[in-house]
Parts: structure tokens; sequence; C-alpha cells
């Protein structure tokens, strides 16, 4: 069952965040910090724009802000993704049934390191398009 999370999910949210930051190489990058994370989720579970959706074995969250090019179209972002069942698609589904609520638009990320051309493909094939690509240079 997918359900929306509430603060007593935070221990189990940093554990798969944990599993997620290392599958996407972010923690060679900045590293992986418990209590920021569990910061994040709490502010995250507390916001009426930001949503974090748990199953069994995984999780969905982002939120959504007016769009910087025109205030009246609102957009939500996945910030994270994670499912180590076969719940992801239910994830997703759930995901993208709360922004339509709230938004005109969805922008969901693939990482470079958790094969990009496959998640492409799966996308376009759920109706999303390419808009843009982003880098990372640690300073």
């Amino acid at each position: 069952m997918i359900r929306p999370a509430t603060l007593a999910d935070i221990p189990q949210l940093a554990e798969w965040g944990q599993r997620f930051a290392d599958k996407a190489k972010l923690t060679a990058h900045v590293g992986y910090c418990p209590e920021s994370m569990a910061a994040t989720f709490q502010h995250m579970i507390e916001q009426d724009n930001y949503t974090i959706l748990v199953g069994e074995n995984g999780a969905i969250g982002g939120g959504y802000s007016p769009h910087p090019f025109n205030f009246a179209h609102k957009f939500a972002q996945e910030v994270f993704w994670w499912s180590e069942g076969r719940e992801g698609l239910r994830l997703l589904q759930a995901f993208e049934d709360w922004a339509r609520e709230h938004c005109d638009s969805l922008t969901m990320i693939t990482l470079e390191s958790v094969n990009p051309e496959r998640m492409a493909k799966f996308y376009r094939n759920r109706g999303f398009r390419p808009t843009e690509h982003s880098f990372l240079k640690v300073l």
C-alpha cells in the first residue's frame, strides 16, 4: 500500500536515502549526513507543497512551486525515488496523481550512474520529454 509518509518513517527514509546516495555515487561528491536528510524529510512531510509517499520497500518525494518563467504555471519536481521491491511503478503513479492535483507539469530526473538510457526511454513512454541535463562540479 502506498501512503503519505509520517515522521515515524524518517529512520527508514534515511536508510533508503543512504542506499540511494551510494548507488547514485553522490556520497563520493557531497557525502551523506543522516541528520541533514532527517531534517529534509521532516520539512517535506510538514509542508503542504511537498509530499513523500512510502510503500513497503521504497519511497518517492518531491515538491511544487510556481514556475519562475510563469507564476501561473505550477510545476512539481521529484527530489528522490527509491524502490527495492516491485512497487516502483506504483510509487511513481501515486506521485504523478499527487502532482496532477496541484500542478500543471511534473519534472522527473534520472542519474547518469543509474541506467540513464533505460530511464529516458521509460519516461518518454510515460509521456515525459527531455528538457535539460545537469552537471556537478565539486569546488
